[in-house]
């Protein structure tokens, strides 16, 4: 059996049995009882699938999807996760994009994707054959899953991840994490989200439990943390704003959460006095920061923050991984301080479904120290600090010209949001108007733009501060818990 998913699974079920592996959506699974329901749910598949099939995922997070994306890769197959929530035109596009043939339902609502050629099958209650091994040996250059984004056009994006690409990405992630089968790993991210994958293989490849922890928890950030001390969770790994509501709430002064060992942040800026909060109640707390994109099977860098002591701002992006090499790049040449962040890695996702141009623009070959690299353009801008650190600068897409001066939205935003007045925030400029915009949450909501730009005046340059401010009662989020900058921009 090659070394990657299929050969973690059987060996934490030869070592721990009887350890629970996963447990969610009011079910549980020991490693032992993952494998067998894998290998029989594969088998079953391998009957009705071609090898390489894509077969969908509808379902929301429970742990007997687990078993069902496990199942799909003992078929040969892929899987291609699919939000019950998503609007059907969007699921009849993902499913025509990928090539789904078979959707497995989990409770969640049949959706008929007959007009797409795809056949719904409920998989609560289904008779599945046993099997001792898996029906197929996947091979590192096939394909494990599927994952689609809106990007920036709003439609469907498919980016298709290999087994050896999540190999290559976990084996990295779990040395420079040095976890083991002791950790629970609390899981927030919904299965639709390219992020829930850095916990479910962490789970596997370590033999460690993992805890899917009910969405509606995170509406009461008190149950929420006296859950984590129920299911004693030692290590999570979140989106900024799913961590910063429990900040903003006080939620410390009534509980912590005494389990907690490692806490990673990943998708976005996490504002400065959020982060403090987290750091001053869980002094004992390792709190890393990471950076990683969807057109990859995890991250690639990380930032583990030091302990006590103020923290350079902005935080640093950090350092590759092992399996991973970064450089800057700008005019079609590498440059050495400040520049599009490129990334070489085995752990880099094969390119976009049905898209080779999209693929061939994003995925680039660079000749690097005389060799051909294969490289990821991130459209992430970033620099050095004076530590060797790489600091995030901006998306490509948020630099603009404005009076003749370059401008990095994403310091404006970062100003903003340090203020102490300012609960979350959001910078976005309107070309059409040529103006740059703050969409914000504040504890004084008659908060005026003269009174904003006054606190900014010396932080910023002139030509940088906003020229227009909206307050919001809450600031829209998408399912995955990030700001929804898509939905602010119909609001410009």
């Amino acid at each position: 059996m090659t070394d990657g998913v299929l050969a973690w699974l059987e060996r934490s079920a030869a070592l721990y049995p009887d350890k629970t592996a996963v447990t969610g959506g009011g079910e549980s699974y020991t490693f032992r009882q993952l494998r067998d329901r894998a290998y029989g749910l594969g088998a079953w598949l391998h009957q009705r699938c071609a090898p390489g099939g894509a077969i969908g995922l509808y379902a929301q997070r429970r742990a007997a999807v687990i078993a069902a994306m496990l199942g799909c890769a003992a078929a040969g197959c892929c899987y291609v996760p699919m939000d019950p929530q998503a609007p059907a035109e969007k699921l009849g596009k993902i499913i025509a994009q990928a090539g789904v043939g078979l959707i497995l339902g989990f409770g969640a609502g049949e959706y008929d994707g007959a007009a797409q050629g795809a056949a719904y099958v409920p998989c609560d209650g289904l008779g599945l054959p046993e099997a001792s091994a898996p029906a197929a040996d996947p091979s590192p250059a096939d394909t494990l899953y599927i994952i689609y984004t809106s990007g920036s056009t709003g439609e469907p994006k498919g980016i298709r991840k290999s087994h050896g690409a999540m190999a290559d990405f976990v084996e990295a992630y779990v040395a420079a994490l040095d976890l083991g089968p002791e950790e629970v790993i609390g899981n927030q991210t919904p299965f639709c989200f390219d992020a829930s994958a850095k916990d479910i293989y962490l789970m596997l490849r370590t033999g460690a439990s993992l805890e899917i922890i009910p969405s509606d928890k995170f509406m009461f950030p008190v149950t929420l943390v006296e859950y984590l001390n129920e299911r004693r969770v030692t290590f999570i790994s979140w989106v900024p704003s799913a961590l910063a509501v429990v900040a903003r709430l006080r939620t410390f002064r009534d509980a912590l959460p005494v389990t907690l060992r490692r806490v990673c942040f990943v998708g976005e800026v996490f504002p400065a006095k959020d982060l403090a909060v987290w750091r001053e109640a869980l002094p004992a707390v390792q709190f890393i920061n990471l950076y990683g994109s969807s057109e990859m099977a995890g991250v690639c860098c990380m930032y583990p923050l030091p302990k006590d002591g103020p923290l350079p701002e902005p935080l640093p992006m950090g350092r590759p991984l092992a399996n991973t090499r970064v450089y800057l790049y700008e005019d079609g040449q590498l440059v050495p301080d400040r520049g599009e962040l490129l990334v070489c890695s085995a752990a880099l996702a094969d390119g976009y479904v049905g898209d080779p141009a999209r693929t061939a623009e994003t995925f680039i070959e660079l000749e690097i120290d005389g060799k051909k690299r294969r490289a990821l353009r991130t459209g992430d801008w970033a620099r050095y600090d004076e530590n060797g650190d790489l600091v995030f600068l901006s998306r490509s897409d948020s630099q603009i010209k404005y009076k003749g001066c370059r401008i990095e939205l994403g310091e404006v935003e970062a100003a903003v949001d340090a203020l102490p007045f300012i609960g979350q925030a959001c910078c976005l400029y309107d070309a059409a108007r040529e103006r740059i915009t703050v969409f914000c949450t504040s504890d004084r909501p008659d908060l005026k733009l003269r009174d904003l730009n006054a606190a900014l005046a010396g932080h910023l340059a002139d030509y940088m501060l906003p020229r227009r401010l909206v307050v919001l009662d809450a600031m829209p989020l998408n399912a995955n818990g990030k700001i929804d900058r898509t939905y602010l921009k119909t609001l410009l």
